[in-house]
């Protein structure tokens, strides 16, 4: 008379089962090189990625693979079939889909969803410029950005206390962390681009989004520091945690709180990564294709915001 309630109890455990990839790969995002002193610096390169990205995913128990722009659809398929989850980092360009990061980004994205809508989990993180991008991609291209004067400020996070209980970063938040985010001036702001929330409503973000965290700028302007898509595993960082600990040219934190406390949005992000068991087809094309094929260049003496640049020729 037990054998359907134990015959259940096992199929709800067996459903609900979580993968578990213990041997994670994350997808960065190339961009153009935007600023002239690294263009002179390497003028034979087009693309590059800043080490700290790298340096944090890997802190957390992800491997790197670089992911180039330009390149076809069939591509950037290719790339989420191999990879766990996709990183869009922080930068500068043309906020033009049909080219360079945002065009990689455009093509990631829905590629993205459409690996989720068909049941699989695949994470995106996007931070500052990422977090930009994410916002274009999802309205078609448009862009809903505003000027803000919002460079080299450590702030703390504003919760917009309704969504914490559907945030995916803060509902299964250390209340240590918590504390430290929302207490703090922690969160490393290097951005002239801002969205705010009558943008975000007019634009009709809100219909993919959740606004999860609130700023201010120099002026007074509030503007929406953390976005959580409502469908999927894809989360936008306007600050950026992984300078707190590995970028030391500017007026970033670098206290054992804010090091403490960014440390979380990468091991929540590569945590979601090993919710998928995609992977490469052999060991030697994932060996051929890791970030370790790279040197790095060390360009914080030329007065950059990064310490340390993966450059490529793509």
């Amino acid at each position: 008379m037990y054998l359907p309630v134990i015959l259940t109890l096992i199929l709800s455990f067996v459903t609900n089962l979580t993968i578990c990839n213990e041997r994670p790969v994350i997808g960065i995002l190339t961009q153009e090189v935007y600023w002239s002193y690294l263009n002179h610096l390497k003028p034979y390169n087009n693309s590059y990625i800043a080490a700290s990205y790298v340096k944090a995913i890997e802190a957390s128990g992800g491997r790197v693979v670089p992911v180039f722009t330009n390149r076809t659809t069939e591509y950037y398929m290719d790339v989420v079939n191999k990879v766990n989850g996709i990183l869009v980092p922080g930068g500068g360009c043309a906020f033009n889909i049909s080219f360079g990061i945002s065009q990689s980004t455009n093509e990631v994205f829905h590629i993205a969803k459409r690996v989720n809508d068909g049941g699989d989990h695949f994470p995106i993180l996007g931070i500052c410029l990422g977090f930009e991008l994410l916002l274009i991609a999802s309205i078609g291209g448009k862009n809903p950005l505003t000027c803000c004067n919002s460079n080299n400020v450590n702030l703390p996070l504003n919760l917009i206390p309704t969504m914490e209980e559907k945030s995916m970063l803060f509902k299964t938040m250390p209340k240590d962390i918590r504390n430290i985010l929302l207490t703090e001036p922690v969160t490393a702001n290097h951005h002239k681009n801002c969205i705010t929330k009558k943008n975000f409503t007019s634009m009709e973000l809100d219909n993919f989004w959740n606004p999860i965290t609130l700023n201010k700028d120099e002026n007074n302007l509030t503007f929406i520091s953390t976005v959580e898509a409502k469908n999927y595993p894809f989360v936008g960082l306007q600050f950026h945690p992984e300078k707190n600990a590995y970028e030391w040219e500017r007026n970033d934190p670098h206290s054992w709180s804010a090091v403490y406390s960014a440390r979380y949005f990468c091991d929540w992000f590569v945590n979601e990564c090993r919710k998928n068991n995609h992977e490469y087809i052999n060991q030697s094309m994932l060996e051929n294709e890791l970030i370790y094929n790279y040197p790095t260049t060390y360009v914080a003496k030329l007065n950059s915001s990064f310490e340390q640049v993966y450059f490529f020729n793509e």
